[in-house]
């Protein structure tokens, strides 16, 4: 139900695939959900509100459902909140994780897209750019670390079960909306003030809030500001 979750499923569905979404709604917008339920056709979606820390609910899942692959996306994701709050953090994103990983390899599921995030990288320096695969992962954040630990579960689960096929995305400054208006980038008001930059642009041009602040000063642009890069 979350941003980037609830266009993957959309594009699954075009692609002619059957989903299952699992969210437990408490970051993601059941309007996304309502919107992608109302684009599929009889039989291909399915919404279970679970938490993937239930390991009873999960388990149910993949017991009532013929899976084939797993894309996880589910988890928090604010690096100011992060810091404030890190074991929040390392049980939803890291400990939540293994536990999609047990209950996978109960169910003999053995297919996993993973979310992640170039937060793993940390601060690189100019001199180390741009970012490649190669580039040493050095967190400086709880999101960024916890992000990385479940990145760790992951390969050596994979390193010890062949078997197990997974692809990690570590994409940086996702933003944009489906083409056709359907579902969009649209967080709940409680969360605008942990601000993303896209949604701080919308209020700006909206008139929610006063103005755009653009952060940094000593950069090597015309500015000073930062250079930030983004995939839609």
């Amino acid at each position: 139900a979350g941003f980037i979750g609830s266009h993957a499923v959309l594009q699954l569905l075009q692609e002619g695939h059957a989903v299952v979404a699992v969210d437990n709604l408490s970051r993601g917008n059941a309007g996304a959900v309502r919107a992608v339920a109302a684009q599929a056709a009889n039989g291909r979606f399915s919404f279970v509100q679970a938490d993937l820390g239930d390991r009873g609910a999960l388990e149910a899942v993949f017991k009532g459902n013929a899976i084939d692959v797993v894309i996880h996306f589910a988890a928090i994701a604010y690096v100011g909140e992060s810091v404030a709050e890190p074991l929040r953090y390392y049980h939803n994103v890291t400990s939540n994780t293994v536990q999609l990983l047990e209950s996978m390899r109960d169910a003999g599921v053995n297919e996993l897209v993973y979310s992640s995030t170039c937060a793993t990288y940390g601060g690189v320096a100019q001199s180390e750019m741009p970012v490649t695969e190669e580039t040493p992962t050095r967190p400086n954040n709880p999101y960024g670390w916890s992000k990385w630990m479940a990145e760790q579960a992951i390969t050596d689960f994979a390193k010890a079960n062949p078997e197990f096929k997974v692809a990690i995305l570590r994409y940086f400054n996702v933003y944009g909306s489906d083409p056709e208006g359907r579902i969009g980038e649209y967080p709940r008001p409680e969360l605008r003030h942990h601000g993303r930059i896209s949604n701080a642009c919308f209020d700006a041009a909206l008139g929610n809030i006063p103005e755009l602040t653009v952060l940094g000063t000593n950069h090597p642009t015309r500015d000073g500001s930062c250079i930030r890069d983004y995939i839609h």
